[in-house]
């Protein structure tokens, strides 16, 4: 393929789709036929398209609760509870809101005599597999019915929500985690909301479906929800292609105001300017619009305030921090250990972190009545702890910074030596082995400087904790060449996939030691340059002794106990002879 990585990684962000989906896309753009093929090389079926088979599903099931909700005598308290929170009809049909039938089997037999079956009905999310006995049995029953869209207005999973009456159960539930569905990464409404938020150049994130469908019945049509979820790194991705602004309403209560510190995270991290608005009286945001109105609500979202005022108004609340120097002490460094975690987030870069930092600590200086430079040099020493910390058992933010810089040109996978090329196929058509291959190589022992970059971009996402699928990765990178080198290679990859017959585990073996073996090589003959060199006495003592680890290494053999002194070189050396 000649199109560039970053037109990819652009198409799938601002309209939420796969690699796949927006291959097809800028084929169809460009007037190019694309044949689809299976792992084994071989142009797939139409039918064998298990995502297409699951967005048909759950359309069916949409309108199947749909009409239900709409027809059914026994959803008349689903209509009744709908009209008491003061959702039209006309919301109802534009978000097709509906009801589960009270009965444990109505999908399934429902979707049977449409001919889906239990499997597709399964990985939908629609039904669930009984335990110990054959058999399933319908995931949502007697519940009204929230169908969530995507970027693209397909239907990709659902929210149920108990009716008030009904019999004890968690008050939401969602569908799980799908090949379509993943709720850290959607927001709901984002289907109706995008252009609206693209046109404002602001979002306005809420915390229930019913706050959502209520504000854009008022007109408010950029207001999202999160789907049970805080705010995340994800979500703002998935905004900052469209505003500037993000506003988190929160309804007031102490569970949203405990949610200071995660949201000064998402402040310092992001390059979108994430702020903060708390409702009076306990009120939602439904509750909000229907009492007070459009005017109102707009008020609050005028004066909300940015995360860090939010978090310096909770850590000086009931005290005068100008007064009472040690409650403004425990602030102040509560505040600076936030700040000495970044950048630690793909969302903001070094440069744009350096100009947040010098925006917030003047602010800090004066609420607290602290020098500016004394701040700096807490900052630097709370840093330098932070730095000592094993990244395993930090809790960052997931980390996609990956633009580590290789040369501006752009990239061919003709510039990888034979075993780097192999290597990064392998862990792009493997994921499952990438772990273990970084564990194994150093980005160090590879050569090529884009071969480097592209390890250590998989490195900081596995760090992270962030997935390692092609389709991750391609996103989270950010420069252009490396982006087209990395369509490049999964090209090849999954043309070569078929033709091969060991396993990934067993390819990586014999790779990793390959690469081991030649960057051993490489070290011990710089190490013998050095020599040649001519150095100092106690310098050519170190040289040996490193020669002498790593000639053990290689036979296999412990580490011996090298003290530095020269009688030990000649014992070990004796030894080895």
């Amino acid at each position: 393929c000649d199109i560039g990585g970053d037109v990819f990684s652009y198409v799938m962000r601002t309209e939420g789709c796969s690699f796949g989906e927006a291959l097809h896309k800028l084929a169809d753009r460009a007037g190019i036929t694309v044949q689809q093929r299976g792992s084994g090389g071989r142009t797939k079926q139409k039918s064998g398209d298990s995502k297409a088979d699951l967005y048909r599903v759950l359309r069916w099931a949409e309108e199947f609760y749909h009409q239900y909700l709409l027809d059914a005598a026994q959803a008349e308290p689903a209509r009744q509870y709908l009209a008491q929170r003061n959702i039209s009809a006309a919301s109802i049909k534009q978000f097709q809101l509906g009801m589960a039938p009270d009965g444990w089997s109505a999908v399934l037999d429902a979707g049977q005599k449409q001919r889906i079956t239990p499997v597709q009905m399964e990985a939908a999310g629609l039904i669930v597999k009984r335990e110990g006995t054959a058999g399933h049995y319908d995931r949502f029953r007697n519940r009204l019915i929230f169908p969530i869209r995507d970027r693209e207005d397909r239907t990709i999973a659902f929210g149920g929500r108990v009716l008030p009456g009904s019999p004890e159960g968690a008050k939401y539930i969602n569908s799980p985690e799908t090949q379509l569905f993943h709720k850290s990464k959607q927001l709901y409404g984002f289907n109706a909301a995008h252009m609206p938020i693209h046109r404002l150049r602001q979002a306005i994130v809420m915390e229930g479906y019913t706050d959502v469908i209520i504000a854009h019945q008022f007109g408010v049509d950029n207001a999202v929800a999160v789907l049970g979820t805080a705010l995340g790194s994800a979500h703002l991705r998935m905004l900052r292609h469209s505003c500037d602004s993000v506003v988190l309403l929160l309804d007031g209560d102490e569970a949203g105001q405990r949610r200071s510190n995660e949201m000064l995270e998402l402040f310092l991290h992001a390059q979108l300017d994430v702020r903060i608005a708390t409702l009076p009286d306990k009120l939602d945001p439904a509750d909000f619009l229907i009492e007070r109105g459009v005017a109102a609500l707009q008020q609050v979202v005028t004066s909300a305030c940015d995360a860090l005022e939010f978090r310096l108004r909770r850590a000086t609340a009931g005290f005068d921090p100008l007064l009472e120097t040690h409650k403004a002490h425990r602030a102040v460094e509560e505040m600076l250990t936030l700040l000495a975690k970044v950048p630690a987030s793909g969302l903001i870069s070094n440069e744009s972190f350096r100009i947040r930092q010098n925006q917030i600590l003047p602010r800090l200086a004066r609420q607290f009545g602290i020098p500016e430079d004394s701040l700096r040099q807490q900052l630097s020493v709370l840093r330098e702890k932070q730095s000592r910390i094993p990244r395993y058992d930090r809790n960052e933010e997931p980390r996609a910074n990956t633009h580590a810089t290789p040369p501006a040109r752009l990239l061919k996978p003709g510039d990888l030596s034979p075993f780097e090329r192999e290597l990064l196929e392998l862990i792009i058509i493997a994921p499952q082995v990438a772990p273990i291959a970084l564990e194994r190589v150093q980005s160090g022992w590879l050569e090529c400087e884009a071969a480097r970059a592209m390890l250590d971009a998989y490195q900081q996402l596995e760090f992270s904790g962030m997935s390692l699928e092609f389709e991750s990765v391609l996103l989270a990178l950010e420069d252009p060449s490396l982006k087209s080198l990395l369509v490049t290679l999964h090209e090849q990859a999954n043309a070569k996939v078929s033709r091969i017959q060991e396993s990934a585990e067993e390819r990586l073996r014999v790779l990793t030691h390959r690469i081991g073996q030649r960057h051993e090589a490489v070290k011990q003959q710089q190490l013998v340059d050095k020599l040649q060199q001519g150095v100092g006495a106690t310098q050519e003592l170190d040289i040996l002794q490193d020669v002498i680890r790593r000639a053990r290494k290689q036979q296999g053999l412990a580490d011996p106990d090298l003290t530095g002194s020269e009688e030990t070189v000649e014992q070990v050396g004796s030894e080895d002879s």
